[in-house]
């Protein structure tokens, strides 16, 4: 016995992903009041509430966060299988434009991958820029764009990659001459090497609540190898991703600081524009760094 799968996936994916039902409605070319219709209905169908609305905030329930990652991923394995029919019969070609950020996860995690589909299509340009500036994707005609952490409101696609943990570390040097560190409100007293994060927002392992800590970094740059190098330096105490110092800690050249106190992951999003006319090479490109990292491209996540 085949399922009945309800109509309406394709506006309830349009929704979510573009935190806006006006949005959604003018990407899929359909009134808002008409998406709405449709979602309505689809939860009726459904009989389970999958958003929350109000007039100022949208957010998923807890079955609609289940049903949109089963429902993306579903729809995802179809066009995947739509794009190797495709590229069966007709190869992938031109060039892609691509803004990431870069550091240790642009040149040893997202390059590697970018090769891999270069020699897989040979017949694939890529042009690959680690400007750590905010592109406008649109203007400035990048296909695709990588970033990492907060996203401010983008009339753009966006889909996570992956989520890295942070830590805060410093090197045993200057943990031997610092002021005793009990909670994040001691770091005020601390030298703080940062990028570009303003704030380190931390939660407590057992109690709830969050800390927030606005950072004036006695040395600030966007450069992750500079910050690393600094921390191990013991010029200070700086937040790290994980796979940045895993094997630091482990070898004792940095150390790990409040672990009761989680910062918050970095997302890695790929972005990309509204538009029913991307190409075929770059919906493949999109639809390869997806399944690489759902299948662990991200080992150090």
């Amino acid at each position: 016995m085949s399922a009945h799968f309800p109509e309406g996936i394709k506006e309830f994916l349009a929704v979510v992903e573009n935190h806006s039902f006006s949005k959604a409605a003018e990407e899929l070319n359909i009134s808002r009041a008409r998406m709405s219709q449709i979602i309505s209905r689809l939860e009726k169908e459904m009989g389970v509430q999958l958003l929350y609305r109000s007039t100022r905030s949208l957010s998923l329930s807890p079955a609609g966060e289940t049903f949109y990652q089963l429902s993306r991923q579903g729809v995802d394995q179809l066009e995947h299988a739509m794009l190797s029919a495709q590229n069966a019969h007709s190869s992938i070609r031109g060039q892609i434009r691509i803004n990431s950020v870069g550091g240790l996860f642009g040149e040893e995690i997202l390059a590697p991958l970018l090769i891999q589909f270069m020699k897989d299509n040979p017949q694939i340009e890529i042009e690959l820029s680690f400007s750590s500036t905010r592109e406008n994707l649109i203007e400035s005609q990048y296909d695709l764009v990588v970033r990492m952490g907060m996203l401010s409101n983008s009339n753009l696609i966006g889909r996570k990659l992956t989520s890295y943990r942070n830590y805060l570390v410093a090197s045993p040097a200057y943990i031997k001459v610092a002021a005793k560190l009990n909670s994040p409100k001691d770091l005020l007293e601390h030298s703080l090497i940062n990028g570009s994060v303003k704030k380190w927002s931390f939660t407590h392992i057992n109690v709830e609540g969050k800390y927030e800590l606005p950072i004036h970094g006695t040395l600030k740059c966007s450069n992750g190898h500079v910050v690393k190098r600094a921390t191990v330096d013991g010029m200070g105490i700086s937040r790290q991703p994980a796979y940045y110092v895993e094997d630091d800690i482990q070898s004792g050249r940095l150390i790990r600081l409040l672990p009761d106190w989680q910062l918050s992951n970095s997302d890695v999003t790929l972005l990309y524009p509204q538009s029913r006319n991307i190409s075929l090479r770059v919906k493949a490109l999109v639809h390869y760094l997806m399944e690489a990292f759902s299948m662990g491209a991200d080992k150090f996540s």
